[in-house]
């Protein structure tokens, strides 16, 4: 993970047309996953309000759009490898498409909740297809950039919801703005029908664990020897980083109305979070290309770490300006690099290996999303403080840290393995 821009040309440093066509579309792929799995956060209390949920019944409806997405992340890599990442990516946006406009129907709490499980399947079955495309199209000198795009266009979208369930509030409610999303869901299903061509040729001769070309059908090879420890130190890193990133986009809102503030500021205090980590995303990717991402991530994260410790304890006593200050901050350092961490994974494995490494890391990453919204909730119930809660996000973002820094060291050994093989 280490600069590789000395002696690159500028022809190895530009994005094409086609590439940067590849790369919007898989962004614009981002920004809706980002706006539909945050959209439910800022407009959890008035689901509540009109389905009667309590906070213990909110918890589930939460994760079934990640339990959703394990599946989607471990099967669409399968259909890539056979189809092509085309038409992954475009049964998965019309799959996503149509259970956006099945969710706007939901008329109970069971309804919701396997409506956005069939929502998170498809979701995460667009994930792994285009971060590969991104890390395959783009410059080799710049597939930081290019990486990091996709996630600003995550950022976005989580940016949006809290700017559409603010004014949805008012004029017609969740349903609507659900449908509308579905919309727009059909829209970016057309585009990529219509441009998203030419992201499937040869790949690139690929080494494998064994030291003999990589057999992208070998699921195993991800957890062989000469990648298992880099493979686990995934896992941990996208466990910690998952667990945050999706239980403040859903339960931050409520913290926030449960504190003392107005249902107008939780819907906001998202998009604050998620703008700070828009700022960021892009400068992040520019940052990985220049000095390799463990420097850059692990300072990034251990700020994030403090930050979040310091927002739970003043949760309810900052004024309302200041915390969103902070918010913004926090946003910064944290969506900054969890964007980043994700550049991490596309350029982890071998390209072979590429679908189902992310495929397999990001499901797996997913283990602390199911359990943690669903224990926020019962938390709530039992009492524990809201500040509490949100200051032990500090402790997974510390952890991140540390895994970031171990797998640094794992590739730079994997690499000087892979040389000395060669000799």
């Amino acid at each position: 993970m280490a600069d590789t821009n000395n002696g690159r040309t500028d022809d190895e440093r530009r994005f094409s047309k086609a590439q940067l066509t590849a790369i919007g579309i898989a962004a614009a792929i981002f920004f809706l996953d980002g706006l539909i799995h945050t959209i439910l956060g800022p407009m959890a209390p008035e689901i509540s309000r009109e389905m009667g949920l309590d906070n213990t019944t909110l918890g589930p409806i939460f994760s079934a759009n990640l339990m959703g997405q394990t599946i989607g992340l471990l099967s669409f890599p399968i259909i890539a490898g056979r189809y092509g990442h085309r038409v992954a990516v475009i049964i998965a946006v019309i799959g996503f498409c149509l259970a956006q406009f099945a969710t706007a129907l939901a008329w109970d709490a069971t309804s919701l909740f396997s409506f956005r499980f069939i929502d998170g399947i498809f979701l995460g079955g667009a994930m792994p297809s285009g971060l590969a495309i991104v890390a395959k199209v783009a410059p080799k000198a710049r597939r930081g950039l290019a990486v990091s795009m996709l996630f600003t266009g995550y950022g976005a979208g989580a940016t949006a919801s809290g700017i559409v369930a603010s004014a949805f509030l008012d004029a017609g409610g969740w349903r609507i703005a659900v449908g509308l999303i579905g919309c727009v869901s059909a829209l970016t299903a057309l585009v990529a029908i219509r441009y998203l061509h030419g992201v499937d040729g040869p790949p690139e001769q690929s080494v494998g664990t064994d030291g003999q070309p990589a057999d992208k059908d070998r699921i195993l090879d991800v957890v062989r020897p000469r990648l298992l420890a880099g493979t686990l130190l995934l896992w941990t890193l996208f466990i910690c980083m998952l667990t945050i990133q999706y239980c403040l986009s859903s339960w931050l809102p409520t913290l926030l109305v449960q504190v003392g503030r107005d249902q107008s500021f939780a819907a906001l205090s998202v998009t604050i979070f998620s703008l700070g980590g828009i700022i960021a995303a892009l400068g992040v990717g520019i940052l990985i290309d220049r000095f390799g991402a463990t420097q850059v991530l692990v300072t990034l994260l251990l700020i994030a770490t403090t930050m979040l410790f310091i927002i739970g304890q003043v949760l309810a006593s900052a004024s309302g300006t200041m915390l969103m200050v902070l918010l913004g901050i926090g946003g910064f350092f944290f969506l900054g690099a969890y964007g980043g961490v994700n550049v991490v994974l596309a350029t982890y494995y071998p390209e072979a290996l590429r679908a189902i490494g992310i495929g397999l890391t990001k499901s797996v990453g997913r283990v602390g999303t199911f359990v943690a919204p669903v224990m926020i909730g019962i938390g709530l119930d039992a009492g524990i403080a809201e500040t509490s809660i949100m200051s032990s996000f500090a402790l997974p973002a510390g952890v991140a840290a540390l895994s970031v820094l171990g797998i640094g060291i794992a590739a730079r050994w994997r690499q000087r393995r892979m040389a000395a093989a060669r000799l």
